[in-house]
């Protein structure tokens, strides 16, 4: 089997520890894992010819103790990975911020040689979170477009798949601007002139309170 669709609790964790012994073949793997608590585990197993990933982490709120720096893991295990999605969408962010604790980890650095795009939906100023997406940058010199978008929802006016695009609350909103402050801050300077860097800001025609900062 190439291709695979899985979707259940902590599978993430599965994924990277269990999976590989079975389907070592597989070149497309898209996951939607729900109340991930423990951390994707570092391990020495590869998968070879893994090129599209796509990991969904969903919960109301998703689980603050786990640490999205861990998803390191599967990247350095995929060294022939083309394309990373990643959906980390919340209602809250219960995640430490990077505001509260600046000091960012460090990996020890794994080359990637065919990662092309990357794209971020829900992203968020988590540390861990902005953690990955530095070592994405500071690592994968094939790069050609990463995306970062706070949006909340599926329904978008721009794309014309709806009148109006999916409401956002005020607390989603707030974050959104940190969002905006964290890649500023910690991330927009780190983007190689090579690579395109896309950000999806909430909406200035449908949410009262978008704005417009890229």
């Amino acid at each position: 089997m190439k291709k695979l669709n899985m979707r259940r609790a902590n599978l993430v964790h599965y994924a990277r520890s269990e999976l590989l012994s079975t389907m070592p073949n597989l070149e497309t793997l898209h996951i939607v894992s729900g109340r991930e608590v423990v951390n994707t585990p570092m391990l020495p197993t590869k998968f070879l010819y893994l090129k599209h990933l796509t990991v969904r982490l969903i919960g109301l709120p998703f689980s603050p103790s786990y640490d999205y720096f861990s998803l390191v893991s599967f990247l350095d295990a995929s060294p022939s990975l083309e394309t990373l999605i990643m959906d980390v969408t919340q209602r809250h962010m219960g995640h430490e911020s990077v505001f509260t604790d600046s000091n960012l980890r460090q990996m020890p650095e794994h080359r990637h040689g065919y990662l092309k795009s990357v794209k971020i939906t829900g992203f968020n100023s988590a540390k861990g979170l902005v953690e990955l997406t530095c070592y994405i940058l500071k690592n994968t010199v094939s790069l050609e477009c990463l995306t970062l978008g706070t949006i909340y929802g599926f329904l978008r006016c721009y794309l014309k798949t709806s009148t109006k695009c999916d409401t956002m609350s005020e607390g989603i909103l707030k974050e959104a601007r940190r969002m905006v402050t964290a890649i500023r801050t910690f991330i927009e300077d780190k983007v190689p002139s090579t690579v395109k860097l896309i950000v999806l800001e909430p909406c200035s025609r449908c949410h009262v309170r978008g704005f417009k900062l890229f």
